[in-house]
């Protein structure tokens, strides 16, 4: 039996952070080694993975400031001994065979990812995102189709419902201080990968609480920009003409927000400035290749920041 490493960042989730361990320690597939990482908990957290890891030896317990959930997954990681990881955030919780299906559909695919379930504090059942419809194998070109064309970025991106072979990581880590984290590493992760093997199976219950990461007022919408920004290239290199424009097709949006939701900060307009010239960069270059009515009008509408804010908030309330 291979060994698999889950890894569990903490941080004062103390009312939902039982029913997750004892998720993870109730697994059919036993061989496990079970990574906590408390990021700097001040609500009693750490006191609860303490008593889980005096009960169950295949339980690993660290500890650190408060350095954020990258940190924390990068101290999982450093420790982890499994030829598999596996993360699962510390308010969510999982299926009892979902170790044990994703490795017996894996066919030794370097990265396995199931569907997934949202649910509300109280249990129900939450309206779900794009769901994948039938298990299939994925190369790069057809992740980052499904990614920006099916509506699957939340499925493709999310580091909570992959198993990945351990290699995947070697030298490579979660960039500590930034918001969404996920989007930034999956580039290399998947550029790493031989063979991506998807499952329809819904095998993760992704819980949604006003207090995550997710629900927080901050978006980081800058963050995001620089994100899909930093694929640009790589979508060049592979020649990857349709997705390098869904991608570019994101960009402004992402631009917009961040400047309107960073508009009191003192280097708003000299970050917007900054990550503006850089998309124009890669949008020239795909201009002279492939004509686009609609790249050309975000080009210039970018350039007029209060008019576009404006549009998009419009567009928004039209699709609400």
């Amino acid at each position: 039996m291979k060994l698999i490493t889950v890894i569990i960042p903490v941080y004062n989730v103390k009312s939902y952070l039982s029913k997750c361990i004892e998720s993870v320690k109730k697994q059919s597939y036993k061989n496990l080694e079970i990574i906590l990482v408390d990021d700097g908990s001040d609500d009693g957290s750490f006191s609860i993975c303490k008593e889980f890891s005096k009960k169950d030896s295949r339980i690993k317990l660290y500890r650190t400031e408060n350095l954020g959930l990258s940190h924390a997954r990068n101290v999982g990681l450093d420790h982890a001994s499994g030829e598999y990881i596996v993360f699962v955030d510390s308010d969510d919780y999982i299926y009892e065979d979902m170790v044990k299906t994703m490795i017996s559909k894996s066919e030794n695919a370097d990265l396995v990812i199931c569907n997934y379930e949202k649910i509300s504090d109280s249990n129900e059942k939450v309206p779900q995102d794009a769901k994948l419809l039938k298990d299939d194998i994925w190369n790069f070109k057809q992740f980052w189709e499904r990614y920006y064309f099916d509506g699957l970025n939340v499925f493709c991106c999310v580091a909570w419902n992959k198993l990945y072979k351990r290699k995947l990581f070697e030298g490579l880590r979660y960039p500590v201080g930034k918001i969404h984290e996920d989007e930034y590493i999956i580039n290399d992760i998947i550029r790493r990968c031989d063979q991506i093997k998807v499952i329809n199976d819904s095998l993760y219950y992704y819980v949604q609480r006003k207090g995550s990461i997710m629900h927080r007022s901050y978006k980081g919408y800058f963050e995001g920009a620089e994100a899909f920004l930093n694929r640009c290239e790589l979508f060049e290199k592979f020649g990857l003409t349709k997705v390098l424009k869904g991608n570019l097709n994101c960009i402004p949006s992402e631009l917009i927000m961040g400047l309107d939701e960073t508009k009191c900060q003192k280097n708003a307009k000299l970050r917007y400035s900054f990550l503006r010239k850089k998309y124009v960069f890669f949008l020239k270059k795909y201009l002279k290749k492939e004509f686009s009515i609609k790249l050309y009008l975000k080009k210039y509408m970018l350039m007029m920041p209060t008019f576009y804010s404006l549009y998009a908030k419009y567009k928004l309330r039209k699709l609400g």
